[in-house]
């Protein structure tokens, strides 16, 4: 194949002299101009390839075949069908038909049907010489601009990389996506979206035989194909297992592609040869299975995992509701609140999941109505995981990884790691690493946002966004009850203890929070909150004449929030939180104290003076789900961040295979 004019001639004359159907090489060919195809021809190879197409009848295809390789093989390369006993002349004819116009076409037939295997292995000796690749090259495929330079460049880059695979529609794990399941023409419109995003080759567990480049020099200290696969089917895969054991590796060429029809690949006969070759080669090589396994989950590389994402669709949001406790509490309080208001600003734009453990019993009256993903669901890959809450471990963060290139969460606050008996090493790793390597994080208040930086000395963005309510006080309502509402759990933090004991026994108190009950009090009722309904702990409220919120530490306070839209009275300690609460609220009926061990005298005088008049206009969730949506907005319009994608799967898959090695 040295004329290249000769090929350039014989590609006009072909066109003209045999009719066909439209072909997959359509689809590549209104992509280039005549000087483009010239100048395709013109380039050579850095050292001879010998191509082999065996071929069993479907003439058509291989017709096809030859049409691609006359417009897109370069100029020093063999090409030659090995016609494995044809029971008609279809593929000698349009082997003659091509060689008139272009004589460098080689043609063998076989007198006696050989199967794929021995019909290669037939060739090679026949045609193959040292100093020469081989690419092995099915009937039914067609071939692209650059295919064969590529392929060559990226097997050439190092001594030890022996086979290549091109990218395809067709090619198992080689598919675009690897998924498969997309036409031709669909595939190689994504191919050609992510190609420039994908490393220029990686290291791979097989090769795939409809197109497969071989070096040269492995060729000769291993020959080729193992006939004890008969007709064909895992014999790359023998062959790639063979050599790896002495140190060889099959890569993928990203940035070349090759159709695949397998429409003339074995047909009904696959089930059978499947079953049989299957055997012999798990027996000779048991880590074959495993090693494609692993290939999947440590090493296919992330834009490969979404790059369905990249075609025209609706954009899908999940929101991250897997370990949530199965309660009403703060954190699920938020959660509910912004999937509701959100789930209605955006039904109209993306398609909003929730993913739970289990659809039948956890807050089934809340989600009725959303599509619901549960463990067993199977697969789900979205566009944006948004978990509306801390995250908490590493599993956690790893599920999220595996659902979107996008990830964002609320970081509600630090107390976990400020604490020391609440801290470990892996939470506080946990805590900055997911800061740094998501997507966006939010925050619930500007002390948070602080907290997090100073504790960390880390300059990480974080968006802060203040929390809402739907609680609205009814007119004339002036707290008929006459207990007095505390609240918090059993966290030292909280200092529910602290503060019945600076109350004393003088006034009726109504504990919302957690059920530990250290002591006998006759005027203090627990409640404990994850059991009541929302009507209920609104009632509370309502009929308290003042609302105690004494916690330490807290990363926005949505009870005081709650308490002052209700307009109760309400104390607090005097601290960063706090105060930036009383700027957003500005509301009189809030109480800063700095110690609540002179907490009985202000409560008396809050008592005697009652809920004072105020122009509070409480923030709905509505305009806190509006915020999250503009931001969600803003990162959809935006690529993927592919650098902190792939550091992100890094980092997660280091951890991945560590608890798969200690398993």
């Amino acid at each position: 194949m040295e004329n290249h004019k000769a090929r350039a001639s014989a590609y006009d004359l072909l066109s003209k002299l045999v009719t066909r159907p439209r072909t997959l090489h359509a689809v590549t060919g209104s992509l280039q101009n005549v000087a483009g195809r010239e100048k395709q021809q013109d380039a050579h190879l850095t050292q001879p390839v010998l191509i082999l197409i065996a071929a069993h009848g479907s003439a058509e295809k291989l017709r096809a075949c030859l049409d691609s390789l006359v417009r897109h093989a370069p100029a020093n390369c063999t090409v030659a069908v090995l016609d494995d006993a044809t029971p008609d002349d279809s593929v000698s004819a349009v082997c003659h038909a091509v060689k008139r116009d272009y004589p460098e076409l080689l043609y063998l037939r076989s007198s006696a049907n050989r199967g794929f295997v021995r019909t290669c292995n037939w060739g090679l000796e026949e045609l193959w010489r040292p100093g020469s690749d081989l690419l092995l090259l099915n009937s039914d495929t067609e071939v692209t601009s650059g295919f064969l330079q590529e392929m060559q460049a990226v097997l050439h880059l190092h001594e030890k990389h022996a086979v290549a695979t091109p990218r395809s529609n067709n090619a198992t794990v080689f598919s675009v996506p690897y998924t498969g399941g997309l036409s031709g023409a669909e595939s190689y419109r994504l191919w050609q979206d992510v190609r420039h995003l994908l490393p220029r080759y990686h290291v791979a567990p097989t090769a795939v035989g409809f197109c497969m480049l071989i070096k040269g020099e492995v060729l000769e200290r291993f020959k080729l194909f193992d006939e004890a696969y008969g007709l064909g089917y895992n014999e790359e895969n023998d062959f790639v297992c063979r050599i790896n054991r002495y140190g060889y590796s099959a890569i993928a060429a990203n940035w070349a592609f090759v159709f695949h029809d397998e429409g003339a690949s074995f047909g009904l006969r696959r089930v059978e040869l499947k079953k049989t070759n299957d055997k012999i080669l798990s027996q000779r090589y048991p880590e074959y299975e495993q090693k494609v396994q692993d290939y999947l989950k440590f090493s296919l590389d992330p834009v490969e995992y979404f790059s369905a994402l990249m075609r025209p669709h609706r954009f899908r949001i999940l929101f991250d509701f897997y370990n949530f406790v199965p309660a009403h509490n703060g954190t699920t309080e938020v959660a509910l609140n912004l999937l509701r208001e959100i789930a209605r600003l955006v039904e109209d734009e993306f398609d909003v999941y929730v993913g739970i453990r289990s659809s039948a019993t956890w807050f089934a009256s809340e989600l009725v109505g959303y599509r619901l993903h549960t463990e067993k669901s199977g697969p789900l890959i979205v566009d944006l995981v948004f978990r509306p809450a801390q995250i908490f471990s590493w599993m956690d963060y790893q599920r999220m990884n595996r659902f979107a290139p996008r990830i964002s969460y609320t970081l509600l606050d630090i107390i976990g790691v400020r604490c020391d008996y609440l801290n470990s090493p892996s939470r506080q790793m946990l805590f900055r690493k997911t800061a740094e390597l998501s997507d966006r994080v939010f925050t619930i208040s500007d002390f948070s946002r602080a907290d997090f930086a100073t504790f960390y000395n880390a300059d990480i963005p974080l968006d802060v966004v203040h929390l809402g309510t739907n609680y609205e006080s009814p007119a004339g309502c002036a707290g008929a009850g006459h207990h007095i509402l505390l609240i918090g759990n059993q966290y030292i933090h909280k200092a529910v203890e602290d503060t019945l004991d600076s109350l004393g026994p003088d006034f009726p108190v109504v504990v919302l929070g957690g059920s530990n009950d250290r002591s006998s009090r006759p005027n203090v009722k627990r409640l404990k909150s994850g059991a009541l309904t929302r009507h209920y702990v609104r009632q509370l409220y309502l009929n308290a004449k003042a609302v105690i919120y004494p916690s330490h530490y807290e990363g926005f306070g949505l009870p005081v929030l709650d308490a002052l839209a209700l307009g109760r009275p309400t104390i607090v300690l005097d601290t960063a939180v706090n105060r930036e609460l009383d700027s957003i609220t500005c509301d009189e009926n809030l109480y800063r104290i700095r110690s609540m061990n002179n907490l009985r005298q202000y409560l008396q005088e809050i008592l005697v003076r009652g809920s004072r008049p105020s122009d509070f206009a409480a923030r709905k969730w509505k305009a806190v789900a509006q915020e999250y949506v503009d931001r969600f907005r803003q990162m959809l319009a935006t690529e993927i961040d592919v650098p902190k994608l792939r550091a992100r799967w890094d980092f997660l898959r280091v951890l991945e295979s560590l608890d798969h090695h200690n398993s």
